[in-house]
């Protein structure tokens, strides 16, 4: 009896190894197809539509797996992803009725500080603005599943509409517009990283840095659109504009620091342009190159849902928010 079950157990063992070396080659040879379904989950922005001409090789170059790209997230240099379920919603849209001031209960107990003071040379650069995803776009550019190389509508066009703005309100900016997710998507952090530090290397006057994104939701049909669409625009003096948030990653070494810069510029909004910021996401991992400045935000104005008319009208309002913000800390 005893060698007929010894027998059975050797029978097993073989044919568990044999179903999962076989297993294990079908995974391999499929590596490809389940990166890009991983992806695509995790991403929904990234979803490819059949429908659309001229920038599909974009969204295959953002699936396409390059394995010296892929290696940086041993660096931390982790790329924007959307996780959305139950238990963690990154997207944070939050309805709001009739521009009345958003009180958000994570953030009832926290203390507002005023940042640690700047000094800003005149004559010299003072701020960055740059764009780790330069791609993104707004309605009504759709090509590539809203990401597009037509900088009139994607966060280029913003980037340097706050840059105008802001030179307005008597400050030097700088604006990079390098494209560091094109043509692979992989590694955009990385090298965005390099770009901001050649910079910041060449002009230590500058002591404020601004990577521009825009929000991505899955839209799945016009109902969708439109219902997002309002969550993501509020009304001010008699226009709609699109709604900002700032992105915090956790794991950056200077985290206090730059969640401090964000909260401030957010409660500065908040008072001047009710509904306009969206509460501060702190993300669950990730450093987002934030270690390069205290006074680093990772700016998401508006979404993939928005017009770019509308993105382009925060500028204007984010642009007074910015100028009070550092007026406060140029003390």
């Amino acid at each position: 009896m005893k060698r007929k079950e010894i027998l059975i157990s050797i029978i097993l063992a073989i044919s568990f190894i044999t179903i999962f070396s076989f297993t294990s080659l079908a995974l391999n040879s499929d590596e490809e197809d389940f990166l890009k379904y991983l992806i695509r989950k995790t991403y929904p922005e990234l979803e490819l539509e059949g429908k659309n001409k001229g920038l599909v090789k974009i969204g295959f170059n953002l699936l396409k797996k390059d394995k010296n790209e892929i290696a940086t997230s041993n660096n931390k240099d982790y790329i924007k992803i959307e996780v959305v379920d139950d238990k963690m919603q990154n997207i944070n849209v939050v309805p709001y009725q009739n521009n009345e001031k958003i009180k958000e209960n994570n953030d009832k107990n926290i203390k507002i500080e005023v940042p640690d003071k700047i000094e800003l040379a005149k004559g010299k650069p003072q701020i960055l603005i740059y764009h780790t995803h330069g791609t993104e776009s707004y309605e009504p550019e759709k090509i590539g599943n809203y990401h597009s190389l037509n900088k009139k509508y994607s966060v280029m066009s913003i980037g340097e509409k706050l840059k105008g703005e802001l030179e307005k309100r008597g400050y030097s900016v700088l604006h990079n517009m390098d494209y560091h997710d094109y043509p692979s998507f992989n590694g955009s952090y990385k090298r965005s990283l390099e770009t901001a530090s050649n910079i910041l290397k060449k002009y230590n006057s500058i002591k404020v840095v601004l990577d521009i994104h825009r929000d991505g939701v899955d839209i799945k049909n016009e109902e969708m659109r439109k219902k997002v669409r309002s969550q993501e625009t509020v009304t001010i003096n008699g226009e709609k504009v699109a709604r900002f948030s700032i992105v915090v990653g956790p794991e950056s070494p200077n985290r206090k620091e730059v969640e401090k810069f964000a909260r401030y510029i957010t409660s500065i909004s908040n008072k001047k342009y009710p509904g306009l910021a969206k509460k501060v996401i702190v993300k669950p991992y990730g450093r987002f190159n934030q270690f390069l400045s205290n006074n680093y935000a990772l700016l998401e104005i508006g979404g993939n849902a928005n017009t770019i008319d509308e993105a382009l009208k925060t500028t204007k309002y984010l642009a007074d928010v910015l100028d009070e913000a550092l007026n406060g800390m140029n003390r």
